[in-house]
């Protein structure tokens, strides 16, 4: 009898631990942690994706339209190319979040997160480029923390100057 009572203290504390990790701030600090480390660490934040992640990147530049279709590869890409981008051009970067909406249900295993990133770009003599996205990402909870299977992002450049 006392291992069914382990067993369904076990079970309660994984759930409780679910809930919490799904938890509407919880999921917002891990996107602003995961977020400065993209920008940091383009390597490390490919841990945060899902082996099988969805990917879907529709932004609109000055020069056209920068698309992103398929899986963690091509996500990792993007995000290398990016700091890449970054580090030639001496770009300092601040990103907020508006809008966030997260939900998640009984049994908390994943959950939903969509917000509007707004990221503001200064390149010196360049210039400076605002963007808004409208990102939606699909979360899971995993035996380690929370990891990302889907991520849809479009919109882009609101502002440039020159």
């Amino acid at each position: 009898m006392g291992w069914f009572k382990l067993l369904i203290a076990a079970g309660a504390l994984y759930l409780a631990q679910s809930y919490y990790l799904l938890t509407p701030s919880h999921v917002e600090t891990f996107l602003m942690e995961h977020q400065t480390l993209a920008m940091n660490d383009p390597v490390a934040a490919c841990d945060n994706y899902s082996d099988e992640v969805e990917v879907t990147i529709n932004h609109k530049t000055t020069d056209g339209t920068w698309e992103v279709e398929g899986g963690k590869n091509e996500l990792c890409g993007y995000l290398k190319q990016s700091q890449a981008a970054f580090i030639v051009m001496q770009a300092s970067t601040s990103v907020h979040f508006e809008n966030v909406d997260v939900i998640s249900s009984f049994p908390w295993q994943k959950s939903r997160a969509s917000y509007d990133e707004i990221n503001n770009v200064s390149m010196g003599a360049i210039g400076a480029i605002s963007s808004k996205t409208h990102d939606t990402l699909k979360i899971k909870r995993t035996l380690t923390g929370l990891e990302i299977v889907s991520v849809t992002s479009v919109g882009g450049i609101t502002n440039s100057m020159r």
